[in-house]
């Protein structure tokens, strides 16, 4: 493919862009909307056909929900779809752009829509670097390194408990930028910022100052227990309504049950929202767990390394029960280390 022809290609779109930010939309992957008692699975679906019935093309940007993602002319899921987990979408892009977008070729007067049903700093520096390759433009590769590690958590092997502070840095420019997006909204002054830091590296001197509060707020939260962590079985519990549980988690133990009983939706609800995750593989089987979920709730999804309850909709099952089925799940690796530990009495037994 060369590169001339698919920047003309995109003339259409990217004079879109400097007009309206609705080529980069959310959708909500909920199957009812718990405030309206609407059909809200249905009414994606129809928005979506609309869409394609105009003569637009649909790209998702982690697509997680395989009836939305179906609808789209092609979906770039590579830890979810493809169970890459160390792949982020951006990095998917960066290295195999041409390839992605061979089958919409030629792209000569095309109309696209992205969509996300994940809004997130992945996602938007996903759309941001597909723009930026479209145009031949220079991007950070350090940046992208950034975003990927921090979006597949691909950090050093959890080794043992940790004080809080030490797993709050204040100074990480990453994790700043990704604390100003909300998980149901793109707003044109994210696109800006992640494209500033793809440019060069730099995150705005206010979000960092903001983020700086919220990290140190955290960390006295934590330790005034009024972010809530318990610790059985090698397992770590948070529950809390800020967006810092499973990192809270990962100081106490490399699997976390992360509870957040005020989840707010894009239509303004709170539902009960759980999610399982571990490190890195093999501390448990969330495959196997995610199938028993499944069962008991539809909707359940997510990666070797992280599991979520359905999107949009309170889950039922107790905290209790949960302990219970992670703990059956566990590998028999980390069930011998736990016993062997517990032995000894090392941190590692919760």
């Amino acid at each position: 493919m060369q590169k001339n022809n698919l920047h003309l290609g995109l003339v259409n779109f990217l004079k879109l862009k400097e007009k309206t930010m609705s080529n980069f939309i959310y959708v909500n992957p909920a199957l009812i909307n718990p405030k309206t008692k609407e059909n809200q699975r249905e009414i994606e679906t129809q928005k979506l056909l609309k869409l394609k019935q105009e003569g637009y093309t649909l790209i998702g940007l982690e697509m997680t929900e395989p009836t939305l993602a179906s609808l789209c002319d092609i979906n770039i899921d590579p830890q979810h779809t493809d169970q890459k987990t160390s792949q982020s979408c951006v990095k998917e892009i960066f290295q195999n752009f041409e390839e992605i977008v061979a089958p919409l070729t030629p792209l000569e007067d095309k109309k696209i829509i992205f969509l996300t049903n994940r809004v997130d700093l992945d996602s938007i520096a996903s759309y941001v670097v597909f723009n930026k390759l479209a145009n031949n433009e220079t991007i950070s590769t350090l940046s992208i390194k950034q975003i990927n590690a921090h979006d597949t958590f691909k950090t050093l092997p959890w080794e043992k408990e940790k004080n809080i502070e030490e797993a709050f840095n204040p100074f990480d420019k990453t994790k700043a930028l990704a604390s100003t997006i909300k998980p149901f909204m793109v707003t044109e002054n994210n696109i800006k910022n992640v494209e500033t830091f793809l440019d060069n590296g730099s995150v705005d001197e206010n979000i960092m100052a903001s983020y700086q509060a919220s990290e140190q707020n955290i960390i006295n939260k934590v330790k005034s227990k009024e972010i809530n962590v318990s610790k059985k079985g090698g397992i770590a519990f948070v529950e809390t309504t800020l967006p810092c549980a499973t990192d809270v988690g990962y100081c106490y133990a490399p699997i976390v049950i992360a509870i957040n009983p005020q989840m707010r939706s894009a239509d303004g609800y709170t539902y009960r929202k759980v999610s399982i995750c571990q490190h890195e593989e093999g501390y448990v089987d969330l495959k196997s767990l995610k199938e028993i979920l499944q069962e008991k709730e539809q909707g359940w999804g997510g990666s070797p390394t992280f599991i979520g309850s359905p999107q949009g909709t309170s889950t039922n099952i107790t905290k209790e029960e949960l302990q219970k089925l992670v703990y059956k799940h566990l590998t028999k690796d980390y069930k011998q280390r736990l016993a062997q530990n517990q032995k000894q009495n090392t941190s590692i037994e919760l």
